[in-house]
């Protein structure tokens, strides 16, 4: 609705933009992968009216009309919308939404482009807006997208991580742009990968990554881990995924091989939660959600060695004395360190907890060839969900990228296998498809293919 600029009091009466549409829209659908489809109208009258015969409430009782539709909402398997944001850009206004559910790895937003405010809004052509699916921390909805001193669009959104609730979550941020046609794109194509910045500069927001995954399923090895939690999760590239420790013992130790020396230039600590057992020491506050606010000061501590041998160490960061609670810690070296070895020893967490690492990341540039070019092929299963088989080339791992034209392959999913159901089509549109493999020495591009 409008508001009066002064009061910010309503002007007018409430106006409806957008709603979801997951049957001709594959993104919006709930579950893993977009594996959740909603009911049809004959399916889910049957199932109001089951739920209120079960319930005991007669079928011919009056609700309230928003009642109603939470109570289809939740019944039909419908995608939850939320999240708006608008921006206006050249005299058209873009508004954003979350779409499908924070939970699951597709949480992503699209978006509606108008000449006003209040509507009448349109899909844009580019849909989804903000896609993740893959890689080490999935997810990219309920987001929001700024600019720069500079002019650089970037869009900020949360993460998946859904372990203890499926609520947890993180922010990430990237680089966004404006295409010649007015299409609202988002790079998130190594989006959880380091990415090289100019301070006040104009950026290209399609320039890949600089430094490669070095750590994916590096031999592990750590002092002590509870049964089903070992220390090869910390380098399995899921966030879901960790391991834990025996004993909260401080100098808990993790060590990771990377199998040859190789050019180390950043590395990425990321602490997990798991199975926090404290009392709680003050008043849970009884809102929606209860739960208690701790505002003291906890540290995270540790100390990062490396080595060329196994042997003989050498300091790489030393944040025993830290008096921060850095719980994603990220180090760069832009020089580059020569490292095999890496060897991350535990001092201190919040709450004196067993520590857990779901990711030592480690990321910096190989001495051999990149990964060859993989063959593919990529056929259209329905109108919303198309199948991509790849030839294995030896790569680490591939990046399926596909767009509405080949210039326009803005969609993207990394994985680390050979096959992939990517469910997130608009019904009506024609797409391109193309395959890159990347390993520890570089991106390879494969060859851009009309989806069949």
């Amino acid at each position: 609705m409008e508001l009066d600029p002064e009061t910010m009091k309503p002007i007018g009466e409430k106006k409806g933009l957008i709603w979801g549409d997951s049957f001709t829209k594959g993104f919006e659908r709930m579950g893993e992968d977009n594996t959740v489809t909603p009911l049809t109208k004959e399916e889910l009258d049957a199932a109001v009216s089951a739920f209120l015969k079960k319930q005991g409430i007669p079928e011919d009782m009056e609700f309230p009309e928003e009642q109603m539709d939470m109570l289809k909402g939740y019944l039909g398997k419908a995608p939850y919308i939320e999240g708006a944001w608008m921006n206006k850009f050249n005299g058209k206004y873009y508004l954003q939404y979350a779409f499908a559910g924070t939970q699951y790895n597709i949480y992503g937003d699209g978006v509606y482009v108008a000449d006003s405010p209040l509507g009448d809004f349109q899909p844009a052509k580019n849909n989804p807006y903000s896609f993740h699916p893959g890689s080490f921390m999935p997810g990219a909805g309920h987001g929001s997208t700024m600019q720069d001193e500079a002019g650089n669009l970037w869009h900020a959104a949360t993460m998946r991580i859904s372990v203890h609730h499926s609520f947890e979550r993180r922010v990430g941020i990237w680089q966004a742009g404006l295409d010649e046609d007015g299409e609202l794109f988002c790079n998130q194509r190594y989006g959880d990968w380091p990415q090289s910045l100019e301070e006040g500069a104009q950026q290209n927001p399609w320039a890949e990554p600089q430094w490669y995954l070095l750590s994916y399923k590096k031999a592990m090895t750590a002092s002590s881990c509870e049964e089903g939690k070992g220390p090869e999760l910390a380098a399995d590239e899921n966030v879901q995924t960790w391991w834990r420790a025996a004993t909260a013992e401080p100098g808990q130790w993790l060590q990771m091989d990377l199998g040859e020396a190789y050019d180390v230039h950043a590395v990425q600590i990321n602490f997990a939660d798991d199975k926090i057992e404290i009392p709680v020491p003050g008043e849970i506050h009884k809102t929606s959600q209860p739960r208690y606010i701790d505002d003291r000061n906890h540290r995270t501590r540790w100390i990062l060695e490396g080595s060329l041998d196994g042997g003989e160490w050498f300091v790489l960061e030393d944040k025993s004395q830290a008096q921060t609670d850095l719980t994603h810690d990220f180090l760069v070296w832009e020089a580059g360190k020569q490292v095999r070895f890496l060897k991350l020893t535990i001092l201190e967490v919040a709450y004196e907890q067993k520590p857990c690492i779901s990711g030592l990341r480690v990321f910096g540039l190989g001495s051999g060839a990149p990964a060859e070019a993989p063959e593919f092929t990529a056929k259209r299963t329905n109108e919303l969900d198309m199948e991509v088989v790849i030839k294995d080339s030896g790569a680490t791992g591939y990046n399926i990228l596909w767009g509405l034209s080949p210039d326009k392959l803005y969609h993207s999913y990394l994985l680390y296998g050979t096959e992939k159901r990517i469910g997130a089509l608009v019904k009506g549109s024609e797409y391109y498809v193309r395959v890159d493999a990347f390993n520890e020495n570089g991106i390879t591009h494969g060859k851009t293919k009309k989806l069949e």
